[in-house]
Formats: structure tokens, sequence, C-alpha cells
């Protein structure tokens, strides 16, 4: 489901993807996690034959993961083998035993528990027949009134009802979301139109058999809409050259993230002046949204583009892609036909030879729309306290790091360079799981099939319940304590408008780390996550906000000018890089990320320093990380959808650009893969 929220965050935060699973290990003596010099027994690589040295010094990461890639397949029901996928599956097995257990119990919930709700959530997804039976019936009255619309107004005030409800959209998405100038409250952001698969890959010429799948798809979920089989096909042309039209005056990824191009306060006069004959008033009246005194726009050419569109000419051509939009958000929770267009779309997408299994596809989406409620339940089973001193220690060791590494730079002057030090002397650091949970779903009513129930029906009761909640939120000052991602995720990510990096529990497992591990092990692992998060705060983007995570550019002019400089030689090194036979990396689109991998690497061997034992363990470990296997189709669509580059440009191009690399390594030669010529590293931090 496209949520508003899904789009925003994919704004404002810097994720990086990890990875983690859950296993019981022995615990570590505290005094083996304190932040000391680094001191490893044992041996990395030594002195190896000259095939060995070829090996490591051509392709440092095939050097380190081709035994494991060359023993791992991928699952006919998924695009990748990677250890993401493995902890993952993980978490995903641990929860599937809590909600296996609830439904086995459901007999004895209490109506309304989180149980209940569980195991009749479940058992509606898994309910083929409940699914046919209730077809559209659910969604049936927003369909309506988007299709019966005589007007312009009355099509925008259909669209309001849709948000106001549901929380989604489709020609305009709302979000409430810290005020990125006052962090301490909430601002009504308006952003662009949903235009399906996004702009790189609309504009990708290569992909013209991709947008040929894609407009199949949009025809056989307006032929389930109702339309005739030739008033479904000229609507799936209508609205794909509607969205690549759309596409045109989108803000590209390598945009999405910076404060200064999507931060434009808006007063209503303004935005009134924008839209055509009070469309846009009639449209937050409706969606609940009339009463603020102003708001802000992310996507200003595209909201103008969108506004050209506003009139009866184009009312028909509006309405089918309202309801395709619609539709596409709730496919997976539909009839059997639906949910199987969509999965076929979503194979074709990404080289899926299989579906996955109805019993999976409905542990997979209980999980995921009651995520923190099996959140809790995660914690208690996988969470180590000790673990979580041990990942503090270390980040709090990083943090100093970064603070002398910053006093160091030759580029920047002593007025930023205390600026950014009291950025990091700020910065908040959250692991494991929030100290309060929230409880969207109290009011909602989950029925099983025996009382009426459908999985549509119970989805939308969750919607609307979670949306009242939200409706009350922003009513008051923004909530620190908050998490944007639940306990069991496989992910970390540094929060701009918060100054704060936050690690979800899953993350505190092997490979990442490992309690019995080398110290420099678990800096190359767990200690690469926390430094690339740090570096988040000094990226492009997150270098704009201060201590307080309020957009404000504490620099002075002439550094951030310097700064600017070194970023654009980031971007011209990453655009050098392959990333899938003969594609190249977007240096643009994955700036923010290269320029935290790069920084990160520099804290992590600062840590280690000379040893240079030390040192083969930490790039070993950062190098096993990212093995992983992805089918074509994939590649391409993360080469066009990802703000990461690939995984081994993550390895490579990182340990090429950073000179304790070759410290460790001093068989590196001039004419070898992994050898870039001192002037040619490039760095910030």
């Amino acid at each position: 489901m496209k949520r508003t929220i899904s789009l925003f965050l994919a704004l404002v935060l810097a994720l990086s993807f990890i990875l983690s699973g859950c296993s019981k290990k022995k615990e570590a003596d505290p005094e083996e996690t304190k932040a000391q010099p680094v001191n490893v027994s044992g041996t990395a690589e030594s002195a190896q034959s000259e095939e060995e040295r070829k090996a490591l010094a051509t392709d440092y990461y095939d050097y380190v993961n081709q035994k494991v890639l060359s023993e791992k397949e991928i699952s006919k029901d998924s695009n990748q083998w990677s250890y993401f996928y493995d902890l993952d599956k993980k978490s995903y097995d641990i929860l599937d035993g809590v909600l296996k257990s609830a439904v086995n119990d459901r007999a004895n919930a209490k109506i309304g528990s989180i149980q209940q709700k569980i195991g009749d959530f479940y058992l509606t997804a898994l309910d083929m027949e409940g699914r046919k039976n209730a077809g559209l019936q659910p969604l049936n009255p927003y369909i309506d009134s988007i299709r019966d619309a005589k007007s312009v107004s009355e099509y925008m005030k259909a669209l309001g009802t849709v948000y106001s409800d549901l929380g989604v959209g489709s020609l305009i998405l709302p979000q409430w979301y810290e005020d990125m100038k006052d962090s301490s409250r909430y601002a009504l952001y308006l952003n662009g139109a949903d235009i399906g698969p996004g702009k790189e890959t609309l504009e990708d010429e290569s992909l013209s058999e991709l947008l040929k799948n894609y407009q199949a798809y949009i025809e056989k979920i307006m032929e389930s809409s109702g339309l005739s089989q030739e008033d479904a096909k000229k609507a799936g042309a209508d609205i794909l050259a509607f969205q690549k039209d759309l596409a045109k005056s989108a803000l590209p990824l390598s945009k999405q993230g910076d404060p200064e191009i999507i931060y434009n306060p808006y007063t209503p006069e303004m935005l009134k002046e924008m839209f055509p004959d009070g469309t846009i008033d009639i449209f937050l009246q409706a969606a609940g949204l009339s009463k603020q005194p102003g708001l802000v726009v992310t996507e200003q050419e595209q909201l103008k583009k969108i506004s050209g569109y506003l009139n009866e000419e184009f009312l028909p051509l509006l309405k089918n892609y309202a309801v395709f939009s619609l539709i596409n958000d709730f496919a997976g929770y539909l009839t059997p036909e639906i949910r199987d267009n969509y999965m076929n779309w979503h194979k074709i997408q990404n080289g899926i030879k299989e579906t996955k299994s109805d019993e999976k596809l409905a542990s997979e989406m209980t999980q995921d729309m009651l995520g923190f409620e099996f959140g809790r339940l995660y914690v208690e089973k996988c969470f180590s306290e000790k673990d979580k001193e041990a990942i503090k220690a270390m980040a709090e060791t990083i943090i100093d790091t970064y603070k002398k590494q910053i006093m160091a730079l030759d580029w920047m002057g002593e007025k930023t360079k205390e600026a950014a030090v009291k950025k990091l002397d700020h910065m908040t650091l959250k692991i494991g799981y929030p100290d309060q949970w929230p409880d969207n779903y109290k009011n909602a009513e989950v029925l099983s099939s025996e009382l009426g129930g459908s999985l549509i029906g119970n989805v939308l009761s969750l919607l609307k319940a979670r949306n009242e909640v939200e409706k009350e939120k922003v009513k008051k000052p923004v909530d620190k304590g908050e998490w944007a991602m639940t306990p069991q995720t496989v992910n970390a990510y540094y929060n701009p408008t918060g100054n704060e990096i936050v690690f979800p529990a899953a993350i505190l497992q092997p490979p990442f780390y490992d309690s019995n591990a080398l110290y420099a092990s678990n800096l190359g692992g767990i200690g690469m996550v926390i430094a690339h998060e740090v570096s988040h705060a000094f990226d492009s983007s997150g270098s704009q906000y201060d201590e307080n995570g309020n957009y404000h550019v504490w620099w002075t002019e002439e550094d951030r000018a310097k700064f600017k400089e070194l970023a654009s030689q980031v971007e011209a090194y990453y655009d050098s890089q392959e990333g899938y036979e003969g594609r190249h990396v977007n240096g643009a689109q994955t700036l923010n990320e290269n320029i935290a991998d790069l920084g990160a690497l520099a804290s992590i061997t600062s840590i280690a320093g000379d040893d240079k034992e030390a040192l083969r363990h930490l790039f070993r470990q950062y190098a096993t990380i990212w093995a992983s296997k992805y089918t074509p189709e994939a590649m391409i669509k993360r080469l066009n959808t990802d703000v990461h580059s690939p995984a081994k440009v993550r390895v490579n191009a990182v340990l090429s650009a950073t000179d304790g690399f070759y410290f460790a390594y001093p068989e590196i030669k001039e004419t070898d893969g992994m050898y870039v010529p001192p002037e040619k590293r490039v760095k910030i931090w």
C-alpha cells in the first residue's frame, strides 16, 4: 500500500538498509565491550600467493564473498539473496510462530485484544472465498464518489474524503510531519502525485517492455473495477501517459531529500493562486485540513502541472486515474484475482519466478499491518540489554571519533567546526525499541469471517482507527520519543528533524554484531552502521539541519562552498562506477548515502588506528555484510529507484577511496583494480 507516510519518509529520513536476525548468544564480558584500543588475536589475511593477492587487489568484494555467493541461490519467490534476506526471514519465522499461537488460541482471546485482532486478521487474509465475496464493496463508496463526480469540484471533494478516511491519496498526497524549520511542532506538507513505478523508471527509455507490462496491469485493474475490456484498454494507455507527463515535473530522487528544494511554505492565498476555481479549498475541506494557516509544498512544479489538468476536459482521465490508484493501494488485500494481478506485476518488476504461498503472504501482511504490536513480542524474545549497552558504548566512541575528525579538517573553519561538534553533542541515540509503545489500533474492530468480517473490511477499520489517532497527535507538540520503524525491522536510520540515530532491536545480530566476535570485526559490522547513520547528519541534506533538528544552515558561506565542491567530487567518482552490466551508478541520486559510507569508514578505521590485523578484520567484515545476489530485473530497478549504491560498489568504491585500506594491504599495486591514486581518493569527513 502506498501510504503518504512512506512517501514522506523517503524525503526526510536518511535510511541505511542493514541486516539482522534473532539468535540467543553468549553474553560478552562487559570489559570486552569497552571502547579500548583494538587488540585482536589470530590473523586475517597475511602474505598470500600471487593468485590470492591479485584476487583481493582486483575485486575485494568478490575476494571476500565469492565462496558464500557460489553456494547461495535466490529463492524462486524472491528477487534476491543476501544477509538482509536471511535475517528478515528469521524475524518473520519467529513472529510467524507468535501469530500461529494467537490463531490456535483465538477461542480464548478476549474480543478487542491484540491476540484476537492478530488471529482474525490472519484468517480473513487466508479466506479466499470471503475475499472474493467481499470484492470491492468496502471501497465502493469511495470509488462511486470519484466516478459519479460531475465536476472537478466534486472530484476534488471525493479525493479529500478518501484521504480523510483512509490516509491515502493519488493526485495530491498530504502529510503531517515535523516542521523542518521548527521540529517541535507538526506542519502539513503537500506532496506530488502517485506516479506508479516512479520518475526514473517512467523516463528510462530502455524499460519500454517493462512499461508495457505496467500498462497491461493497469488495464486488468480497471477491468476489475467494472470497465469493459475496451474501455479498460484505453484507460490503461491514458493513465500511463498521464503518469509519464506528471513525472516530467516531479523531483528526481537526488532532490527529494534537500530541504532547500522541498521546504516551500505557502499561505492559503498563495495556494489558491496555484489551483483553479477554489478546487484546492474543496479538497482540503473534505480532507479535514482546511483550518491550516499555512502549509509546505514539496513538489512545486508538479503541483503546477496538476493544476493544469483540473478542468472538465480531463475529468474522465482524472477519475480513472484516481480509481486505479485507490484499487492499486489496496490490491494486495482484495479478491484473489486482483491480488494475483498485483503480485504478477510485482514479479515482473523484480524478476521473481513464483508467488509466495497464501499462508506466507497472509502472515507477512498481518505482521506488517500490526507492526508495533508484533514488535513488542519480538523484543521479549530477542533483545539483549547487555548488547544494548555494548552498542551504546561503541556509538559514543564513534561520535567522539567523529568530533576529532571534524576538528582536524583543514578545509573547515573554526566557527563551522564548533557548530558541527555541537550537533554531535546533541545527537540522540535510540537502541532497541521505543520507551512508549504506540497503540494506534485500540479502537479498531477486526471481525472474523464467521461474524461477517473480510480482509479488506478489517484493513479499512485499522486504517481509520490509525487516522483518528494521527489527527489528534498532530494537534500536540511533536513527541520526540516516537519511532519511524518497528523493532523487528532490519534497518536503521538517521532522522534529521530529530537529530537522532535509531537502531531497531533486529540489528543486534550476526553478522552485524556478535558479542563473542573481535571488537575489530564488530567495528566493521555494527560499527559501520552506527558511523554511517552519524555521518548522515553531515551529508548534503542532513548537514542543513542544526543540533535541534531544525532546517537552519549553520555553516559559513565559505565552508558551505567548500563542502559542495567536495560533494561534487564524490558525485563524479560514483558516476564512474558500474552498477550492473554497463549501467552506471547515479552519483547525484546516491550522493548522501555515499557520503555516509565514506565518512563512516573513515571513522571506524580511525578507531582501529595503525593495527594492520585489526584493519583487515574490519574490512573483511564490512565486505561480508554486503554479500548479495539479485535478479537482473531487481538490479535495474534498484539503480533507478534506490538512493544506495549497489552492494559491490558500496564495498569496492569505498575501500578504494580509504587510505587505511592501502595500509592494511600494502600488496595492492598501482595496476590493480582496487587501486585509486591518492589524489583521486574522494573524502569529505
